[in-house]
């Protein structure tokens, strides 16, 4: 619809966003809120400064659709009264959708099974959406090369807390905000390991007691769960880096403080029940997260400004290296973009799409030998890149490979 306008697609982020914001608020009454602290909650989640990744970055959208279709097929699911109703058929129809949106939804279906996951004193058996869910997983194993793996568990889990604590951190005092931003997995001592896991356990039990407190807030707690626990690193999502670090991107933060938010909300206006000191501190909040919001969209107005900024990081993967060596070589920096390619091959010494473009940056600097080994490396690593083996006489390049994966 909105061919190469960027605008477009950014203002249907917002869009989707908002919407999304306005069902956290709806979830928060679901759970006992007051009007003013479902808003509250509504405004919270829309504008910490966290979101921005899911937001911004047009390729979010992902988890902010797929977080739209999840609220949606809980709160339908709120008003079933027949495993096999409408309002259940829409249910499963919504968990569908939101799985075509993102595979981190498989787990919410379990989330109606929790108690006051549904009004009635004895709810309906949520067997559709749950079904829904086992086709779509079947379907998708099937078809699919899914990139997960159970393999090393034991190993990743001082990671895996350090990963928790950090993201912790982030909705806490969300600063240094990056796109690549990664946990490390091996070398921890084992002080520290103990200090993290003690740290994480009494987390845990915060929630767990804030959730007793609140009707309705195991549910809750459980879609937070249910929604962190795929991309939480016990499942590595990207397991080619999985045994040196684990993926901490901030937009998978975007599901889980659809129950997070309404939580903590709802709790603390129990726990305190001045209004108008609730009111001042969301106030507070509201104007230290602005300017931050603020600064990080500054970060994505475009692709030098986004990956200039994550390089401050030393992310240890190669893509950011490669994609900025990728807008130097457009703008004729063949110099500048070699730097960058050798460093994203000091992170990934195999990918083929790297030492081809080495091979470009090379070629222009007139190293036509420096720059046949490179092609011949590419064509090693990668058979179907036969341009690299068919090396122009002159010193008119091929256009750089831009074969980039997104997550």
């Amino acid at each position: 619809m909105w061919g190469t306008s960027a605008f477009g697609f950014h203002l249907t982020n917002l869009l989707a966003h908002a919407a999304v914001g306005s069902l956290v608020g709806t979830f928060a009454e679901v759970l006992g809120a007051t009007p003013g602290a479902a808003l509250a909650a509504s405004l919270l989640f829309v504008a910490h400064p966290v979101q921005t990744e899911a937001v911004s970055y047009v390729s979010g959208r992902t988890d902010v659709l797929c977080a739209l279709f999840v609220l949606g097929a809980l709160l339908v699911w709120r008003r079933a009264r027949r495993a096999a109703d409408g309002w259940a058929i829409a249910s499963a129809a919504l968990v569908l959708a939101a799985l075509g949106c993102k595979e981190t939804a498989l787990l919410v279906p379990l989330v109606f099974l929790v108690p006051g996951g549904h009004p009635l004193a004895t709810p309906p058996r949520p067997w559709l959406p749950i079904a829904a869910a086992i086709v779509w997983a079947t379907g998708w194993a099937l078809t699919a090369a899914p990139a997960a793996a159970l393999t090393g568990v034991g190993s990743r889990l001082p990671a895996v807390a350090a990963m928790g604590l950090e993201y912790a951190r982030l909705l806490a005092w969300p600063s240094d905000l990056h796109l690549e931003r990664f946990v490390v997995v091996p070398g921890r001592p084992l002080a520290m390991v103990a200090a993290q896991l003690a740290t994480v356990v009494l987390l845990l039990a915060v929630l767990v007691h804030a959730a007793s407190r609140v009707r309705g807030g195991a549910v809750a707690l459980a879609l937070a769960g249910a929604t962190y626990l795929p991309a939480s690193g016990v499942v590595p999502v990207y397991p080619a880096v999985a045994d040196r670090a684990l993926f901490a991107a901030e937009h998978f933060l975007y599901l889980p403080l659809c129950g997070l938010v309404p939580l903590l909300v709802v709790w603390a206006r129990r726990d305190f029940p001045d209004a108008r000191v609730a009111a001042a501190l969301v106030v507070v909040l509201l104007a230290a997260w602005t300017p931050l919001t603020i600064a990080r969209n500054r970060d994505w107005r475009d692709e030098e400004t986004l990956f200039t900024h994550t390089l401050r990081y030393d992310p240890p993967t190669a893509r950011v290296w490669y994609d900025l060596g990728n807008l130097r070589l457009a703008t004729g920096k063949s110099a500048e973009a070699e730097r960058l390619y050798r460093a994203a091959l000091v992170r990934d010494p195999r990918d083929a799409a790297i030492h081809l473009n080495l091979g470009i940056a090379l070629q222009r600097q007139n190293r036509r030998v420096e720059a046949a080994t490179s092609y011949e490396e590419a064509l090693r690593l990668d058979p179907s890149l036969a341009r690299a083996s068919q090396r122009p006489q002159s010193n008119e390049a091929p256009g750089a490979s831009r074969r980039t994966p997104r997550p």
